[in-house]
């Protein structure tokens, strides 16, 4: 029996651093190898496809089944609750009540401070039946339908769809939505730091996507490649990391019946020796510990909580609720019930983590009569098919309208639930023919894979997180570890590292068990002294290439993509002999992968030269790239003007989007980098102009390669 009222309108209502010094020590071993100087095999990212069939019908109900697990997971979860000064971790089982929880309006156990954003299922005053009203556990989800159907899955298509329909959102989507609409910002420039996304560490990226997995059934590295440009449009860091292996999950559960069989097949979505993975590992750990007290073992796990920077609330921590999701489905045991229950009880963010696990479970089952779960979805939301999604628009409050919506009038109010799922499946079929499957009658014949292996190179304290300075050597310099009480320094944890210059100086970690003339990825989050320039290298077989940063007073995060020239290679930072006794770099989370990395032409390979305010260059669609595709436009350049400034592009004279270039060098006589531009060819061939009004830049070469996707953005 429910136990609040259905309205029909609306619902009344840390302190100073300390710094610990440490001795530099020698380089460490990444996870690639232990032979120096072997070249190893290079990552397989096209894994044999295995043909597999899936009815239509069978992929309409499962994917019906994946959407009402969001719905109902929401509907049940606890989100934020406290107990005093902590969290509230495992709450009592007689605060669950199936589609009833909080953001259903039922107080009873928790109120919460804001119950204005709640009640989020709603009687229909004109049909009678409960409507499923708009929240950012799924909004942006549901949207992501509308984006692939009517543009596409490139980052010009996700910023023009934002800017057209004008998306409310919380946090990182918020902080989007503002940089789209003062400068028609691209993701994933749209989600760093750097830009000026505030909250990008939050849970946006991973609640709002995850369900690109249920375009792409079957097809994990489908899923992941659609979430690294959809998540990155709204965050970056460890809740991409989540969202790629919850992604993965989706996709993987239309042909499996075990989530623990579905979660190991993801697992490799985590890079080993990440945080996010840690606390994978540990939840299933706990797990064989605590086999039938989950509560300690969330226990356990929220005690293992690090720090990360700019967190506002530790109950939005993306890796806490990772574990929380992972423990769910363990102690779940393959229920569906049962895993609502945990994960709406657990703790934390509750309501977003059960969004999430009973969405996976409803593909496991299918939405079927005789499941436990199926009478109750379908007498409360489903209504034999005609349930209803309501766009809140925002017209029941007063002040500032509820936030997450979409607040453009060209977009439906309502929705049948059939209809979106009708949407999921138009999109499906689309991803299945572009990769090779087909459609066959009645049935779908899809080219599954497994998920790439894990192509990362983490190495034991490339966090900091040992609070000295393992795994690194040093040269003309001091290397030591800062260890303090409050994040400014550090991105995660409270460790980082800090190198002080004597005279070019150096200090690098020494990576072995590459593959000689791959592509490899540095992804480093890095703070100067004003007037500092600093050199990213790479050195190997004789060879070294590099970038450059300067003047990086805030931490942001910055990439580093080099070819290796030899099995060994050390990578790390250097000082210009410029560069005067004491000044310093700070660094944290040095995390290397290898990446598909395919050339596709040269439009210009000139030497820096300067320009002033712009830069136009005709640019050859290259052969094999199809309409709409997106590719990558390399730009080499050297902005010293003291600071990060936005770049406009504009698509033969029409504006395309906007990036973001680096201040790489104190003065214009030293130090580059690179503008990787998300780009999508209107014409077989396109005037490119880049701008920069009011500021000098030098470019140079110029080149086009395919879009791959990263572990780490």
């Amino acid at each position: 029996m429910r136990k609040k009222r259905m309205a029909s309108a609306a619902l009344a209502v840390v302190a100073a651093s300390c710094f610990a010094l440490a001795a530099c020590s020698e380089g460490a071993t990444g996870l690639g190898g232990n032979d120096p100087g072997r070249t190893a095999p290079s990552t397989d990212f096209d894994p044999a496809p295995v043909v597999k069939t899936l009815s239509k019908s069978e992929y309409v109900n499962k994917t019906l089944g994946g959407l009402l697990g969001q719905f109902a997971g929401f509907l049940s979860g606890y989100e934020f609750v406290w107990r005093g000064p902590d969290p509230y971790i495992g709450m009592p089982d007689d605060w669950f009540e199936f589609l009833n929880g909080p953001y259903a309006g039922n107080f009873e156990y928790f109120t919460p401070p804001d119950g204005y954003r709640y009640d989020r299922l709603r009687i229909n005053p004109d049909t009678g039946r409960n409507e499923v009203w708009s929240d950012d556990d799924y909004h942006i989800d549901i949207f992501n339908q509308l984006i692939l159907d009517e543009y596409g899955a490139s980052s010009y298509a996700i910023k023009e769809a934002w800017k057209k329909y004008n998306v409310g959102d919380w946090g990182g989507g918020g902080d989007a939505m503002m940089l789209i609409n003062s400068s028609e910002m691209l993701a994933p420039y749209t989600g760093t730091i750097e830009a000026g996304n505030r909250y990008g560490w939050c849970t946006e990226a991973y609640i709002e996507n995850e369900t690109l997995g249920m375009n792409s059934p079957g097809m994990p590295n489908t899923a992941t490649a659609l979430v690294d440009t959809f998540a990155s449009n709204v965050g970056y860091f460890d809740s991409v990391v989540w969202a790629k292996f919850y992604a993965a999950m989706y996709s993987l559960a239309y042909f499996e019946t075990d989530i623990v069989e579905v979660m190991e097949k993801a697992k490799d979505a985590l890079p080993k020796g990440s945080y996010p993975r840690q606390m994978y590992d540990m939840a299933f750990d706990e797990y064989n510990a605590n086999k039938n007290d989950y509560v300690t073992a969330a226990k356990n796990i929220e005690r293992k909580r690090r720090m990360l920077y700019r967190l506002d609330n530790v109950q939005t921590d993306p890796d806490i609720n990772g574990a929380f999701a992972v423990l769910s489905w363990l102690y779940g045991n393959n229920s569906y019930m049962e895993t609502c229950k945990i994960s709406s009880l657990i703790g934390y963010d509750g309501d977003c983590t059960a969004a999430i696990c009973v969405g996976v479970m409803g593909i496991l089952n299918g939405f079927k009569q005789g499941n436990e779960e199926y009478e109750a979805l379908n007498r409360e939301i489903y209504y034999d098919g005609e349930g209803v999604y309501y766009n809140d628009d925002g017209s029941l409050y007063d002040g500032e309208a509820y936030a997450a919506r979409i607040k453009s009038k060209d977009y439906p109010a309502r929705q049948k639930i059939d209809d979106i799922v009708a949407l999921y499946q138009k999109n499906f079929e689309k991803i299945l023919l572009q990769n090779g499957g087909t459609v066959d009658g009645d049935n779908y014949k899809i080219p599954t894979t497994a998920l790439v292996a894990d192509h990362s190179f983490l190495f034991d304290n490339y966090d900091a997180e040992k609070r000295d300075t393992t795994g690194f050597s040093a040269k003309n310099g001091t290397l030591e570890c800062l260890v303090e009480s409050e994040n400014g320094n550090s991105h995660t944890g409270y460790g980082a590292f800090r190198f002080t210059n004597t005279k070019e100086g150096e200090t690098y970690h020494t990576f072995t068990g590459l593959a000689t003339g791959k592509a490899y990825r540095l992804s480093v989050y890095v703070k100067t002294d004003n007037e500092t320039q600093v050199n990213m290298f790479a050195r190997g077989g004789g060879k070294t290439s590099d970038i450059s940063f300067a003047s990086v007073t805030s931490l942001i995060n910055k990439e580093f993509i080099f070819t290796a020239t030899h099995g060994t290679m050390e990578v790390g930072f250097k000082f210009p002999a410029s560069a005067a006794r004491g000044e310093t770099v700070i660094f944290d989370d040095f995390m290397l992968e290898e990446i598909e990395r395919e050339e596709l032409s040269v439009p210009s390979d000139q030497n820096l030269k300067l320009s002033s305010d712009r830069f136009m260059k005709n640019v050859k669609k290259p052969d094999g790239i199809k309409a709409g595709e997106q590719v990558v436009i390399s730009v080499e350049y050297r902005n010293y003007v003291g600071n990060s400034i936005p770049v406009g592009i504009t698509r033969n004279g029409n504006m395309f989007g906007s990036v973001i270039a680096s201040n790489t060098s104190k003065n214009s006589l030293s130090g580059k980098a690179y503008l990787e531009i998300p780009y999508v060819f209107e014409k077989d061939s396109d005037v490119i102009q880049l701008n920069f009004n009011g500021y000098k830049l030098h470019i140079g070469g110029i080149k086009v390669y395919r879009s791959a996707q990263y572990m780490f953005r």
